[in-house]
């Protein structure tokens, strides 16, 4: 993931952000965050929670969160098909050839 890249938020609400900023050091974060708002005292995040990503949401705003909520889109696409798999297979459908064909196609990419 890169800056200004559209990615897929997997927590609620969910959906689609575009990335804004990312923070892979927390004591860089700690600096630049005491340089915005001096009295603001430690952030939220701790060291485990990193990277942050700040990205704009369409519901939430500008919001900054862990990256462990996110993931590209195509990665979205492809955790989708195989959910989608899991939930046939559970309910006792047999899973459409085209299901299985993308999920193969999914494995050479």
């Amino acid at each position: 993931m890169k800056v200004g890249d559209m990615i897929w938020q997997s927590r609620m609400p969910g959906g689609t952000c575009i990335l804004l900023e990312m923070w892979d050091d927390w004591e860089e974060y700690k600096k630049q965050l005491n340089e915005r708002l001096p009295d603001a005292g430690d952030p939220i995040w701790s060291k485990q929670d990193f990277p942050v990503l700040q990205v704009l949401h369409p519901t939430e705003g500008v919001i900054q969160d862990p990256s462990y909520y996110y993931s590209t889109i195509g990665e979205a696409e492809k955790y989708g098909r195989r959910r989608l798999r899991y939930e046939i297979e559970h309910a006792g459908y047999e899973v459409p050839e085209w299901l299985l064909k993308e999920i193969a196609e999914d494995e050479t990419r």
